[in-house]
C-alpha cells in the first residue's frame, strides 16, 4: 500500500517571489563580503608597509585595491533604497 501525501500546493508568483528575494539578498551578501575582504586586505598591506618601511604595498593598495573596495561599496549602497 502506498501512501499518498496530499501536499499543498504553493502558488507559482510566490516560488518566484522568494526566489527573486533570496537572490536579491544573496547578491548583497556577496557585495559585501567582497567589500569587506578588500577593505582588510587594504589596511592590513598599509600596516605591513609602515612595520617595512616600503612604499610599495601602499602603493599597490591604493592603485589597485582601494578603487575596488569603493566601487563595490557604491554599488551596495546603490542597491539597497533609502541608503
Amino acid at each position: 500500500m502506498s501512501s499518498h501525501v496530499d501536499e499543498k500546493k504553493r502558488p507559482e508568483w510566490l516560488k518566484w517571489t522568494i526566489r527573486i528575494l533570496l537572490g536579491y539578498l544573496a547578491l548583497l551578501a556577496i557585495i559585501l563580503a567582497i567589500t569587506i575582504i578588500t577593505i582588510l586586505v587594504t589596511f592590513t598591506l598599509i600596516i605591513i608597509d609602515s612595520f617595512s618601511d616600503t612604499t610599495s604595498l601602499g602603493m599597490f593598495s591604493e592603485q589597485y585595491l582601494v578603487p575596488i573596495s569603493e566601487f563595490m561599496w557604491k554599488l551596495f549602497t546603490w542597491l539597497i533604497p533609502g541608503l
